[in-house]
């Protein structure tokens, strides 16, 4: 019946009806190529996949890309006593960055004079009234001091639970509700004794059902993949062994998971289902700290500037890979010619990359070519990666400065910001730096004694107070570990130590290292420092790198006190800045 009436509509009744059909045709077969096609779009937008999203900031780097929105209001300018919301003394230290999930913070940190226990502890947001605390044994004790990492690896969040990895080997994953444990688990008992000169400081990567941990150290190493449900390993991958603070990030292929690692001389695709390798590119240098970026269909390495390397050297290891059409594996686009990272893995906005050196002098690429637009100095060293927002670059100087940069191809330079008086920093209210004296078991230690109170006897360790005390015994390098020897000289004895440790492996007795006798890791960095070019070490060779090892840690004591900015988070109210034993709010409506 209908279809008699239709047709006895006039011409032009029908022509309308045709084109009125015609349009709904088309408008679901945009819909369809719109799904369909939402993965190579995403690819082109985003950086990860899994629980990242634009409100949270819920792991290290913000799932790599150290990006937030800019909707909305967001400070560009703060001092000590404007524009901070609130600030609170955090229980024991870590180096690890904050996490932001809706309105809870999550930090992690150690505390004990020989890191006896691990923690977690969420805050609220707004206000920085600690929710609730997790405070757990440590299956692996080390000095607390600068030597030594500490609570370094940033954890991973998602709407139900917080994940923390310790560098002692500890898991824990608790409620994110209320920090009720859901299980733990020591790693060490899977994989053996972790063997390492500074300890541990790769984060955790994450998606919907696992995370990652790079598990990199002087034993046998691998990159695994976990179970948040339960803890429980769905695959381990053997990796190169070694010292690496670089962390794994997640890289959208198509409908795949890639988990990309940079480390140890090489950059690497892993299937993050099957932990298969995928792909591999060699021949770097110094990209064992530097995390990757991943934009698209492209990956952006940082490498610092190796010991005994050079910076030309390290240069050309700050790399563009593109994975090109029909391309399984990743070509390098472009090499950098003078721009290095450090501490720092590089960010992007726009179409513009930016790399931080450890002098902290700033490098902006262009993202597509390399091409430099320019190197300026900062004025200060960065340790936290920058937060990028839009078309400005927050950067934030490991001793408080922190500058806000319009992200372009010329400095511009849109604020600078101090969180403290640098004049007089704030010194720590209870954290001790701990010192055990070579085969005594008794230390000294530094920083205010707070409710420890000063030379007092714990757990066969002294502890010594007061903001300028300072323990007999100096270190020369930053960073920490659990299995180093506790010599604690400061330059020249941490020269005449890295000598001592090197003859170790002269075998034959002759003070020469020659054949297996050098160490792996000074193999790309050879032509430096084998002055006479024979292939071997002589010991006036090694005498001259123990110098320059130790001319590079003079003073390095002092420069590693806290307050030191290590990690950064933000979301639409603001901004987060953790250093070792403090937490501070930017932004925000109440200012203390």
């Amino acid at each position: 019946m209908r279809s008699s009436i239709f047709y006895r509509k006039p011409v032009l009744r029908f022509r309308n009806q045709m084109s009125l059909i015609n349009k709904s045709i088309l408008r679901v077969w945009i819909a369809v190529i719109i799904t369909v096609s939402a993965p190579a779009f995403a690819q082109e937008s985003e950086s990860t996949q899994g629980v990242e999203n634009a409100t949270d900031w819920s792991s290290f780097r913000n799932g790599g890309n150290s990006a937030i929105s800019d909707d909305g209001e967001f400070p560009s300018s703060w001092s000590a006593t404007e524009g901070i919301s609130w600030q609170i003394e955090l229980p024991g230290y870590g180096q690890s960055a904050p996490l932001i999930v809706g309105n809870k913070v999550i930090v992690a940190a150690v505390d004990g004079p020989q890191k006896n226990n691990n923690l977690v502890a969420c805050l609220h947001r707004e206000t920085g009234e600690e929710l609730w605390r997790i405070r757990q044994p440590s299956s692996l004790q080390g000095p607390s001091n600068f030597m030594f990492s500490r609570a370094a690896p940033t954890p991973v969040a998602d709407k139900n639970r917080v994940i923390a990895f310790i560098e002692s080997g500890d898991l824990l994953a608790v409620q994110l509700t209320d920090g009720h444990k859901l299980w733990e688990r020591d790693l060490k008992k899977e994989i053996g004794d972790l063997k390492t000169r500074h300890g541990l400081g790769s984060s955790l990567a994450q998606t919907d059902d696992l995370f990652y941990i790079n598990l990199e150290h002087d034993g046998p190493s691998a990159l695994l993949a976990i179970q948040k449900s339960d803890g429980e390993t769905k695959w381990k991958t053997e990796r190169p062994s070694g010292s690496s603070w670089s962390s794994p990030v997640i890289m959208r292929r198509g409908d795949q998971n890639q988990v990309i690692v940079s480390s140890a001389g090489e950059a690497a695709g892993y299937d993050a289902e099957t932990g298969m390798e995928l792909w591999k590119i060699g021949g770097l240098a110094g990209n064992s700290v530097p995390s990757p970026l991943v934009t698209g269909n492209r990956i952006y390495l940082g490498a610092r500037k190796p010991e005994f390397g050079s910076v030309a050297a390290a240069a050309k290891s700050n790399l563009c890979l593109e994975f090109r059409e029909g391309e399984q594996s990743p070509t390098i686009a472009w090499r950098s010619e003078r721009c290095i990272a450090d501490y720092c893995s590089p960010v992007v906005s726009g179409d513009f990359l930016f790399l931080i050196n450890g002098s902290g002098i700033l490098g902006c690429l262009d993202k597509k070519t390399g091409k430099e637009h320019y190197r300026e100095r900062l004025g200060f060293e960065c340790w936290a990666t920058p937060i990028v927002r839009g078309n400005q670059l927050f950067v934030f100087g490991k001793n408080g400065t922190a500058s806000v940069i319009q992200a372009s191809g010329e400095f511009k330079k849109i604020s600078e910001n101090q969180l403290w008086d640098l004049s007089n920093p704030p010194s720590p209210d209870s954290y001790i730096e701990y010192f055990p004296a070579k085969g005594t078991g008794q230390a000294t230690g530094h920083g205010h004694a707070g409710q420890h109170g000063a030379a007092k006897k714990q757990d066969d360790v002294v502890l010594s107070g007061g903001k300028h005390s300072g323990s007999k015994f100096e270190t020369g390098s930053h960073g920490g570990g659990h299995t180093q020897s506790h010599s604690h000289g400061g330059g020249e004895k941490a020269g005449a130590a890295m000598l001592a440790g090197m003859l170790k492996g002269d075998k034959d007795g002759d003070e020469i290292l020659s054949g297996n006798e050098i160490p792996k890791r000074l193999s790309s960095v050879m032509e430096n420092i084998d002055l006479n070019g024979d292939g071997q070490l002589d010991k006036s060779e090694l005498e001259k790198m123990a110098k320059s090892f130790a001319a590079k840690r003079a003073g390095s004591k002092q420069s590693s006190r806290d307050p030191i900015v290590y990690g950064v988070a933000a979301d639409s109210q603001g901004i987060l800045v953790r250093t070792g034993t403090r937490l501070y709010a930017i932004g925000g409506s109440t200012n203390q």
